[in-house]
C-alpha cells in the first residue's frame, strides 16, 4: 500500500456519492406542463424512468465506475485490517479513512500533551517504510 492509494481513500468516497447522485437523476423524468399531441394514434411520451440507449450507456459506465472505486475501498479497508500494529492502525484509520488532521489524529491518540501531528505521521512512513522493505526481500527469496 502508498501513501498515495491511502490519501484517495477519502476522494473516492466522495466520487462513490457523486456518481450515486448522478445514476439516481438519470432517473428523474423532465415533463412538459402542456401535453403532447398524439400523432397517428400514438403518444410521443416515454414511459416514466425509459432511458434512452445512450443514457443506458452513460448509467452503466457509471456503475462500472463505481464498482471499481468500490473495489479500491475495500482493498485499502482489507489492508488497514491486517496491519498488527494497533496505533498505526489507528492512525491510519483517523487520518486517511475518516479524514482528520495529522494533528487531530495526535490529539485522539496520545491526549493534547503529545498533540503534535508529526509523531503520528512519522509513525505511518516508518510503517510503510518497513513494509516495503519486506516485501522488498520477500519477492527478491
Amino acid at each position: 500500500m502508498t501513501i498515495d492509494e491511502l490519501r484517495s481513500y477519502i476522494p473516492n468516497k466522495q466520487k462513490i456519492i457523486a456518481i450515486d447522485a448522478e445514476i439516481d437523476a438519470s432517473y428523474m423524468t423532465v415533463s412538459s406542463p402542456v401535453p403532447s399531441p398524439i400523432v397517428a394514434g400514438k403518444s410521443n411520451v416515454r414511459p416514466v424512468g425509459d432511458p434512452t440507449a445512450s443514457a443506458f450507456s452513460r448509467v452503466e459506465d457509471l456503475r462500472q465506475q463505481k464498482a471499481h472505486l468500490i473495489h479500491r475501498q475495500e482493498r485499502i479497508e482489507q489492508w488497514v485490517d491486517s496491519i498488527t500494529d494497533l496505533t498505526v492502525s489507528a492512525i491510519i484509520q483517523l487520518h486517511f479513512l475518516s479524514g482528520r488532521t495529522w494533528k487531530q489524529t495526535a490529539v485522539q491518540l496520545y491526549g493534547y500533551r503529545y498533540a503534535d501531528g508529526d509523531a503520528c505521521r512519522m509513525a505511518v512512513k516508518r510503517y510503510l517504510e518497513k513494509e516495503s522493505c519486506s516485501v522488498c526481500s520477500a519477492e527478491s527469496n
